[in-house]
């Protein structure tokens, strides 16, 4: 079944500092299972890793590496992006950010689980019935 999956999900996989039991559930899930990110996925992955380097918990090196195997996933990035009044509204009702509710959005449109590892966002697909396991 496809699956959702947060970047701080998609990080875990190729960051073992950021690894944990249930990130590396998901890793496990990619050999029959095709993951969906929303269109600001790009940027976001992007970010964590320049600020990963920054904080010297990855080096320039590591990071590129995880860009090139990061591209040999297969990650369908969903687009049309999701309405912003839409995005707005989620994260007013479950206190995250926009770039959050864009995650949990496309789960709730496409009726799939989300893999999350952030506690806002985990406490928000849960209380939707979309958290995966």
């Amino acid at each position: 079944m496809p699956f959702v999956a947060d970047n701080s999900v998609v990080i875990a996989w190729f960051s073992r500092s950021q690894a944990t039991p249930y990130t590396d559930r998901f890793y496990r899930k990619l050999a029959n299972d095709e993951v969906v990110v929303p269109s600001v996925w790009p940027y976001e992955f992007a970010n964590a890793l320049a600020v990963l380097e920054r904080r010297k918990l990855l080096t320039a090196a590591l990071a590129d590496e995880i860009i090139r195997n990061a591209a040999t996933l297969i990650i369908r990035i969903e687009t049309p992006p999701a309405r912003a009044a839409t995005l707005l509204a989620l994260a007013r009702r479950h206190g995250l950010s926009a770039y959050d509710a864009a995650y949990l959005e496309l789960a709730q449109r496409l009726g799939i689980p989300l893999a999350a590892k952030d506690s806002p966002l985990s406490a928000a697909a849960s209380a939707l019935g979309l958290l995966g396991a």
